[in-house]
Order: structure tokens, then C-alpha cells, then sequence
């Protein structure tokens, strides 16, 4: 797009926040532009309007089904300013709950926990795995417990949120209406034919507390450009000669290289992809599917890296390692996965060191959004830019 949007109150408020030279550079060609202006990360305001169009109207990878191995294994996860709980149910599907009770809305579900049922703590309603109310005691008087057979209809029953599972990653569309999952993820997998992703197998998390807006963590993702001033391990095993910008496809942003050798923590001693081509097998696959799931293909697994926005400069990040087959979890792969793990978790705090930097840049009147490299920043342009036409679609 190239800017222009039909008048609204939502278009007035964007460029109220941005300033109009600010909404302008973000539409401008690489070689002229400059990155977001400062609001965008650091005013709550802006982050509202994040979460309402790009969070609660897109696919957001609510965590590993592996996580909740047993019916009643739950945890509270906020989408989008949303809270929700995610849970196994008595039957064994994954399934995400408005975490909110249907009286007076008091929050169901603080922490992960295994329950039977969920009971508020206000009133103690009670709720089904399923959401359906059974009880509700005392409402109708005294000693009196109203109880449900088959809940309590639309009114009084929790509701649910769009989920799915793919290959044990559990996504969650709050607003009910994005694409399909398959075609939100399709130009991820028309780019991996050689991968059998239905092999991969839940290994395990990292999370880190950023002291940094949730974007910043993205455009660290995609840019290579850094590598050699923050990364001296991942430069040794992948110089900057193989890298390259990358680039969007539809709403998915994709990067790879050939790496000379196989390297610590990327293929050297966990199993690789049944079937693997030659080629593949030392290949470096990343991608981006906007909003937030970030997902990098090594011959040796699929890792997943995402960021869930708590406050304009403080995000909760979390890393999830999937291996192939019982490199997930058996005794004799049990080093090569602490290595694995190490390894991300190294990656991950050089990063973090420079997100700290970034945010705290962002609160200087003399940085304007930045110069950005044509050669390795055009991707990261696209980013914000993507951000404001969600924003304004």
C-alpha cells in the first residue's frame, strides 16, 4: 500500500501519535525512509491499537499442546489484552476459554494448574472443561444451588476462542475471523516441502523478561545486520558472506542460508528430519508470520520464538524447542538437548542486552526513527509498516 486510507477516526488517531511526517516515512521507499517514530513504542495508546488489530485479529501461537499433557492441565495466557485460559479437556482437546466468569467477571485461572472443574473465586460458579456452567450456588437464595445438565446457555456459559493444533503448536484467533490456519501458514510451508513437521516433538521453553517494546524483538529477528557486532558464535558458524535481507511473502517474512558445517546447537548431533534432502540439511530456514509467530527450520528441529506484549516497553518473550521424534525426550539425547538449549539461551541474552539499548534510544528527541540499510533493513521497514495497515484495515 501506499499510504492512503479512506478517512476515520482510527486513520485521525494514528496520525495524531506518529505525526504526519512520521505516518509518511513509514510508507516511504527504503532508501528514504526511517523506521517507526518513538510512539510507537512507548505509548500505551499505540499499544492498544496493537493489540485490538494485530494481536486479537490475527493467529497467536498460545503455546506447545505438550504442555498440557493431561485432561484438567491449564494455564492463563493474555492475547491481545484478552485473558484466556488455555486447557486440556476431559476429552483430551486443546481448547481456549475467555478466562472470565459470566457473573460478575472475575478472572477464573491465575497460574498453570490441573482442575477438574473451574470454579470462580468470588461467587464459585462453577464451570465444566468445556466452559458449560453446572453450578452456581446460592444465586436463587439461601441454601439454593442452581445446577445445569447442559450449561447455561450462551449468556451464562464461559466463551470460547478460535483454536486449533498443528503438529502440537496451539494457536489461538481471539476475534473468530482470521483465514484459515492452514492458509496462514501455507507460505511457511510451501517454502519447507522436504520437511516432515509431523515428526517434530515438544523438547521444551526458554522465557525471558524484555525490558523492550514487543516490535523490537521482531526486527531484531529479522535483520542479519547485527550478527557480526553481537553474535561472534552464530558469526563463526553462518558469516555475513551467506546472509541476506530476506523478504516478505504475502504476510510472512522469510530468510535463510547454507551454512558451511554443521554447528553446535544446528545439526551436529540430534537427529534430523526423516528424508532430508542433501541440500536441506544444511539449511537455515527462518520466518515470521505477522503478527508474532516466528519460526526457524534446522535439520534437527523447529524452534519457535515469540514475544506477547505486557506494557509498552516490557514484553514476555518464549522460546519452544521441537526435536524429531525421541530426540524430545529420551536419556540418550538428554546432553545434545542441553546444548541445544544453552546455545538458544546464549543467543537470545546477546540479543537482549541491545533490546534494552534500543528502548531506551527511543525516548531521545534527536532519533527520529533511524536510517535503515536498503541492503539488510528493507524487511524491518516492511515490519512497521505492516503494523500501521493492520492497524488501519
Amino acid at each position: 500500500m501506499d499510504g492512503t486510507f479512506p478517512d476515520s477516526p482510527v486513520l485521525q488517531k494514528v496520525k495524531d501519535l506518529l505525526g504526519e511526517e512520521g505516518f509518511a516515512q513509514t510508507f516511504a521507499p527504503i532508501e528514504e525512509a526511517s523506521g517507526l517514530p518513538n510512539a510507537a513504542y512507548w505509548s500505551d495508546d499505540w499499544l492498544a491499537l496493537e493489540r485490538e488489530h494485530c494481536f486479537r485479529r490475527s493467529w497467536v501461537f498460545a503455546g506447545a499442546a505438550a504442555e498440557l499433557p493431561e485432561p484438567g492441565d491449564m494455564k492463563p495466557l493474555e492475547i491481545g489484552g484478552a485473558p484466556l485460559i488455555i486447557l486440556r479437556d476431559q476429552d483430551g482437546q486443546i481448547r481456549a476459554l475467555h478466562n472470565v466468569c459470566r457473573h460478575r467477571g472475575a478472572k477464573l485461572v491465575t497460574e498453570p494448574c490441573q482442575k477438574r472443574t473451574l470454579t470462580c473465586p468470588y461467587h464459585a460458579w462453577v464451570y465444566g472443561l468445556n466452559g458449560k456452567l453446572r453450578a452456581r450456588p446460592h444465586f436463587s437464595g439461601p441454601d439454593i444451588t442452581d445446577t445445569f445438565k447442559n450449561g447455561g446457555g450462551d449468556k451464562l456459559d464461559l466463551v470460547e476462542a478460535r483454536c486449533e493444533v498443528w503438529n502440537g503448536c496451539i494457536f489461538v484467533n481471539v476475534s473468530g475471523d482470521a483465514e484459515p490456519l492452514l492458509d496462514w501458514l501455507a507460505p511457511l510451508l510451501e517454502r519447507t516441502p522436504g520437511y516432515d513437521f509431523s515428526s517434530v516433538r515438544w523438547a521444551g521453553k526458554l522465557e525471558f523478561e524484555v525490558n523492550a517494546n514487543w516490535k523490537l524483538v521482531y526486527e531484531n529477528y529479522m535483520e542479519g545486520y547485527h550478527v557480526f557486532a553481537v553474535h561472534p558464535k552464530l558469526l563463526k558458524f553462518a558469516p555475513m558472506n551467506v546472509r541476506w535481507s530476506g523478504e516478505w511473502d504475502r504476510h510472512v517474512f522469510y530468510n535463510d542460508y547454507i551454512f558451511p558445517e554443521l554447528g553446535e546447537g544446528r545439526g551436529d548431533k540430534l537427529p534430523h528430519y526423516p528424508g532430508l534432502s542433501e541440500a536441506d540439511a544444511k539449511r537455515g530456514l527462518w520466518f515470521l508470520c505477522f503478527p508474532h509467530f516466528a519460526a526457524e527450520v534446522f535439520p534437527d528441529q523447529f524452534t519457535v520464538l515469540v514475544s506477547y506484549p505486557v506494557a509498552p516497553d516490557k514484553t514476555r518473550e518464549e522460546l519452544h524447542v521441537f526435536l524429531i521424534g525421541d530426540a524430545a525426550t529420551s536419556d540418550g539425547h538428554a546432553e545434545a538437548r542441553a546444548e541445544l538449549m544453552q546455545m538458544w539461551d546464549d543467543l537470545n541474552r546477546e540479543d537482549l542486552a541491545m533490546l534494552e539499548l534500543l528502548q531506551q534510544g527511543r525516548l531521545s528527541p534527536a532519533y527520529d526513527g533511524g536510517r535503515l540499510s536498503p541492503h539488510w533493513e528493507g524487511p524491518t521497514h516492511d515490519f512497521g509498516r505492516r503494523v500501521v495497515e493492520r492497524i488501519l484495515s
